[in-house]
């Protein structure tokens, strides 16, 4: 079975290659004058240029020399011309391993800082969690943790062990979060949570089931399906405030999960990641009942003035035609009427015709 990986191939470059874009290496590899001293010390090129490469690579990307990775050419390039020696002879460096070794030895006691043992896992585990509260996305989470070893004055452990500690330090902040938000609840509104995913006779179907299944036409009777739903979920008392217990995105994640997830799925998680997620999904749905059921009153009402409207406007055409009809039956008689000379004259003329 495949492990679990929390970086991509992409962010593993990022993070723990050496940068080798121009600006970068000269921000992180120009070496400062008591470097120099120090470099100057060892007797041959080759010595001078492992060694400055051993400081390079402490400060950044904090790991130190790994042969297995080498040094980019273009970073080699650079150390060697600030020590003004031949980048070839970078070859030659430790071809003993204790070389090496007391190189990096040197170069922690001159950076002041210290290896990182298997007794410091639980200061990463902590840094790790501390930053995946905010987050889910691995790269942040295993920068923040470099940043945090970097700041205690390690030499960074192996990108395989920053990886598993940033996987571990996740899944403590869920887990820390999901239990915040229960310690806020009461007994009775935890039962009343877990019933949201047992089967009820009543509904046909999971409460939570039923809580997400509603029709958005506005109707008198869908109207009425909301405001039943929305007086079960104020009924199981989850006060909105409970979700300020954790850090927003925390809380998000949980909305965003109580949305979508099935009833069956949420059986299955821990008992405090259910009843959070549940949490997390009962306040989601009392806001989102409450707008639905404003918006449908007002496209009912809507819906009732424009039909009226509508009416008005029939009743008015139909008794524009009507007025017309009575106009044009009536306009003879009062034109005989009140011009019965000229009319009687032009008759007589016709007749003479």
């Amino acid at each position: 079975m495949a492990r679990r990986r929390l970086l991509t191939g992409d962010e593993r470059r990022r993070l723990f290659d050496p940068p080798v874009q121009e600006t970068a290496i000269i921000g992180h590899y120009t070496l400062s004058a008591e470097d120099v001293e120090l470099v100057g010390r060892r007797y041959g090129p080759a010595n001078r240029l492992g060694l400055a490469a051993q400081i390079a690579l402490m400060r950044h990307p904090g790991f130190g020399l790994q042969p297995e990775i080498g040094l980019p050419d273009v970073i080699l390039q650079y150390l060697a011309a600030q020590l003004f020696v031949d980048p070839s002879s970078f070859s030659a460096y430790g071809q003993r391993a204790q070389t090496r070794t007391d190189h990096a030895d040197l170069v922690a006691r001159y950076l002041g800082i210290r290896p990182f043992r298997r007794g410091d896992l639980a200061l990463a585990l902590n840094l790790a969690a501390q930053a995946a509260e905010y987050t889910d996305r691995g790269e942040p989470i295993v920068r923040a943790l470099m940043v945090g070893l970097k700041g205690e004055r390690f030499i960074l452990p192996s990108g395989d062990t920053l990886e598993r500690a940033g996987l571990a330090g996740r899944a403590r902040a869920r887990k820390a979060a999901a239990a915040a938000i229960v310690e806020g609840l009461s007994s009775a509104e935890l039962t009343r949570l877990d019933e949201l995913v047992i089967n009820n006779p009543d509904f046909g179907m999971t409460p939570l089931a039923w809580l997400r299944n509603f029709e958005e036409a506005p109707t008198a009777a869908n109207i009425n399906g909301l405001l039943e739903r929305l007086r079960y979920v104020r009924g199981i008392g989850i006060h909105p405030v409970v979700g300020g217990a954790i850090p927003e995105f925390r809380f998000a994640q949980f909305v965003r999960e109580g949305g979508v997830a099935p009833a069956f799925l949420l059986s299955d998680y821990s008992v405090n990641r259910r009843r959070a997620t549940l949490t997390a999904a009962v306040i989601d749905l009392e806001a989102r009942l409450a707008d639905a059921a404003i918006q449908m009153f007002d496209r009912l009402i809507g819906g009732m003035f424009t039909r009226a409207r509508r009416g008005r406007e029939r009743r008015y055409q139909d008794s524009i035609q009507s007025v017309g009809q009575l106009m044009r039956l009536e306009a003879p008689r009062v034109f005989r009427r009140q011009f019965s000379f000229g009319y009687a004259a032009i008759s007589r003329f016709s007749r003479a015709a």
